[in-house]
């Protein structure tokens, strides 16, 4: 099991640290407090779920459709 910090899971998703405490935050990413700081820690296979989680599909126009809509509905 491989353990990202904040700084790790930001760059691997090209946002913000913020942008990613947030996410904890909200409980949208699993997250994990370690040491006597508590700091957090991202389990790898909990990023990937979340990140297989937002994925879209490309329609056949081109434009991204989330959670299997059709365009245009």
């Amino acid at each position: 099991m491989k353990l990202l910090t904040v700084q790790d899971v930001a760059d691997a998703m090209k946002v913000s640290e913020k942008t990613v405490r947030r996410l904890i935050k909200r409980g949208d990413l699993a997250a994990y407090k370690v040491g006597e700081r508590g700091q957090l820690r991202v389990k790898e296979c909990d990023l990937e779920g979340y990140l297989e989680a937002q994925r879209v599909e490309v329609g056949s126009t081109g434009e991204a459709n989330a959670e299997g809509t059709e365009s245009g509905e």
